[in-house]
């Protein structure tokens, strides 16, 4: 009885190593449309291909984000509501898969996310519903992100991109008390960052704290606005985040853990300019590059990798021992599939954007036409924004994704881009 059960241990390590580490054909076929340009083909493929249930919620987040990019975004809205359904069914991970992954690796568990994709769920939650001009929509994702900020705020923090949505999502849904708290919370934490202080300022304004709104005006550049003004805000997407990588630790020579990391790679931030008529417009910008906040959240649950790789390295030594104590030859297969199946989980939101930018651009009411100007230091972009129109005191919304995951123009000229209407 005690044989075939060690024998059972080696099919299982069989049985990971063949289909534990084997990623999604479908998954895999849906971002490789969308990163060629085709968001309504990798639409389709994730509809109606079936993807396993360990993959279940990066199907939805792929959904959510490819969606969002070709502009059907109540159907990203509908998408990441049900990951966020998902996500609150996998919070009670069984006893089955977390004992098979004691002894094989994660790829046999479902994917459950890192706390960053967890709030930007919730980001571009924000950022549909702003776009559908439904700002209570917006506003209700808004206090969901920040019950992730209260459980890992300190692992990010730093994503001020999410942050000033939040506030920005308050003021719109005519919560400007909720927006000022936000506000004022980003300015301390940022460095007093010029691209989140006019809407600080104004919103200061509105609520009459004088001293705030003195504060707030010495970090602008200009504070002329007349009632007739209106804003542009542009949440622009850029290129793609990189993928997890495997690190590796060993114990000794026959045994190592291995660990899912993010790759240290230096980019500089995007270069935004905005011209009107030929000429420079002025605009405040806040940018983020996603993978310095995926790598600190990331870091930030380490502990708890490496508490579960040294039980999973100490279960797998002592089981390989005891097999070897009775078939030497069992028992060195059994390290040797123990060792392969060594493997660390490299799995992501894969279709994320290497860059965020909010750009908000003051306009006067009326009919505008722009040219939003990108470059990440090896590509540049011009973006071009016909007939946008403009309400006195109102903001008008629009997303733009440039570089891998940019829908494909039918004709293009040159990587000059005009942005449709919603």
């Amino acid at each position: 009885m005690k044989f075939m059960w060690h024998y059972r241990a080696v099919l299982l390590c069989a049985a990971v190593l063949l289909q534990g580490c084997a990623s999604s054909t479908p998954l895999n076929n849906a971002r490789n449309q969308f990163f060629s340009g085709q968001p309504q083909a990798a639409l389709e493929t994730l509809n109606t291909q079936s993807i396993s249930k360990r993959n279940a919620l990066l199907a939805l987040l792929d959904r959510g984000l490819i969606a969002h990019t070709a502009g059907e975004y109540q159907q990203s809205i509908d998408a990441f509501k049900s990951a966020t359904a998902l996500l609150n069914e996998l919070d009670y991970i069984s006893v089955r898969e977390q004992t098979t992954s004691l002894v094989t690796n994660d790829w046999v568990t479902a994917y459950k996310g890192e706390y960053s994709e967890r709030l930007w769920i919730h980001t571009f939650q924000m950022m549909n519903f702003l776009l559908l001009n439904n700002a209570e929509g917006a506003a209700v994702e808004a206090r969901q992100a920040l019950q992730v900020f209260d459980e890992h705020g300190a692992d990010l923090k730093n994503d001020w991109y999410s942050r000033s949505l939040i506030a920005m999502s308050f003021e719109a849904a005519g919560k400007p008390d909720s927006a000022h708290i936000e506000y004022k919370k980003l300015l301390d934490d940022s460095g007093r960052d010029k691209g989140i202080a006019r809407r600080a300022w104004q919103n200061a304004k509105r609520l009459g704290r004088a001293q705030d709104a003195d504060a707030f005006k010495q970090l602008i550049e200009s504070e002329t606005s007349s009632g007739d003004d209106g804003e542009l805000v542009i949440f622009l997407q850029a290129g793609s985040i990189p993928p997890k990588i495997s690190g590796e630790i060993y114990v000794d020579p026959s045994l190592y853990a291995s660990f899912p990391v993010y790759p240290d790679i230096s980019q500089p931030n995007l270069s935004i300019a905005v011209e009107k008529d030929g000429k420079n417009k002025s605009a405040d910008v806040v940018n983020v590059q996603l993978v310095d906040i995926s790598r600190e959240a990331l870091a930030a649950r380490g502990k708890g990798i490496t508490t579960k790789q040294l039980l999973r390295l100490a279960a797998k030594k002592n089981i390989a021992q005891s097999v070897s104590g009775e078939n030497e030859l069992l028992g060195s297969l059994l390290t040797v599939a123990f060792m392969a199946s060594e493997v660390a989980d490299t799995r992501s939101w894969e279709t994320l954007p290497a860059h965020v930018s909010l750009v908000q651009i003051p306009l006067s009411s009326g009919k505008h036409s722009l040219n939003l100007l990108v470059s990440d230091s090896i590509n540049d972009y011009s973006i071009s924004l016909s007939n946008i129109d403009i309400a006195p005191g109102v903001k008008t919304y629009r997303s733009i994704r440039v570089g891998a995951g940019a829908p494909r123009i039918e004709e293009p000229i040159s990587t000059e881009l005009t942005l449709p209407t919603p």
